[in-house]
């Protein structure tokens, strides 16, 4: 009775406490001590329970850590720092301050980082994913989080940049636009970088895809009709006129061509299923619509990586892209194709090389 009156009267004081307003929630004033102790326990303990079923895929792939360098630096590093590059001054204001993820990340498995990507924490000013449903978007963020402790300044800035250099700029330039390696162009790093290798094979390639495609997919980027958690927070930024300008830069480009590989049996049915189709389970041919003269609004697939066809097509044939017309077209057509189909059928179009210029679509012959 003793202690369950001292209990009691331990939570009158604290009740009474809040509801004078006696305690300071100011963020330039630290928590006292017991506080701190209190909010970490609980954190972690939940962070441990609620990542307890969650299993890790391979992480030490190249393509999952570079695809996750690229949106830290847009989407984290701000907060949360990187080697040769500190956190912004705002950042060290919050309460609590934003983890340094040099140091913090290798204190939490895989799982756990996993789930605090995704979801994000309350009370910290750490948001969820932009869209939950793109778990292969966070594990490539985990990826890079678990090679960044033992990365150097200059093998983090080659990641991020995508081997882009950083521009030379005048103080007038720098004094109106910021001297931030954000002025990088963001869609450049991941899309088109210069040096051979820098790019993630997990990102399609724009450089020669019509204009019509690219204005379509931004916008349904923008508008939440295409899920994506690294691309919607970039493309909301962009209005109607810079999607423009951005769709015929990209579609002026000449395509960028891959590299070869030889055609095996597996290509040759993938050849097979792009040019007459599946009779079997009534999937048409590919080309009907992604060849060289199908409509504008359909994207060419040559050359393409066949990791990002491969997840495309899966993510198609387990509904996660409902969105948009041409998504609920393909997710039809995509669960017609087996796993072996899809392996097979992405290998063909990864094999075939880009023409130096693309052939004008009866589309584009009509000015569009």
């Amino acid at each position: 009775m003793t202690a369950a009156g001292a209990l009691g009267a331990a939570g009158l004081a604290a009740i009474m406490i809040m509801a004078g307003g006696i305690y300071d929630i100011g963020a330039s004033k630290p928590h006292f001590a017991v506080t701190y102790w209190l909010l970490d326990f609980a954190k972690r303990r939940s962070i441990e329970t609620q990542s307890f079923m969650i299993r890790a895929p391979r992480l030490d792939d190249p393509d999952m850590i570079t695809l996750g360098a690229a949106h830290y630096l847009g989407g984290c590093r701000q907060c949360h720092g990187a080697p040769g590059a500190p956190r912004n001054p705002i950042a060290s204001s919050m309460l609590p301050q934003p983890a340094d993820l040099v140091r913090v990340a290798p204190t939490w498995t895989s799982p756990q980082l996993f789930w605090i990507v995704r979801n994000g924490l309350k009370y910290t000013g750490m948001p969820a994913w932009p869209d939950v449903t793109r778990e292969d978007e966070v594990w490539a963020l985990v990826a890079f989080l678990r090679a960044l402790p033992t990365m150097s300044r200059e093998q983090y800035a080659r990641l991020s940049a995508g081997g882009l250099a950083p521009p030379q700029r005048s103080g007038r330039e720098i004094a109106e636009f910021g001297a931030e390696a954000e002025a990088l162009s963001r869609c450049g790093r991941c899309h088109d970088p210069p040096a051979p290798g820098a790019a993630s094979a997990l990102v399609p390639r724009l450089a020669g895809q019509s204009r019509a495609y690219l204005e379509l997919a931004l916008r349904d980027y923008a508008e939440g009709r295409r899920a994506s958690g690294v691309m919607r927070p970039v493309v909301a930024e962009l209005d109607n006129e810079s999607i423009a300008i951005l769709a015929r830069y990209y579609g002026e480009l000449p395509p960028m061509r891959g590299a070869a590989m030889p055609e095996d049996a597996g290509v040759k049915r993938g050849r097979t299923i792009a040019e007459r189709g599946d009779l079997e389970t009534g999937a048409p041919p590919c080309l009907a619509c992604h060849g060289a003269t199908s409509a504008a609004t359909f994207p060419r697939l040559d050359g393409q990586s066949a990791r990002y066809l491969e997840s495309q097509l899966r993510f198609l044939k387990a509904g996660q892209r409902m969105g948009s017309i041409q998504s609920k077209i393909m997710t039809v057509i995509a669960a017609r194709l087996s796993d072996e189909q899809i392996d097979s059928v992405t290998r063909y179009f990864a094999s075939v090389q880009p023409p130096a210029k693309p052939a004008p679509s009866a589309h584009h012959a009509k000015g569009r």
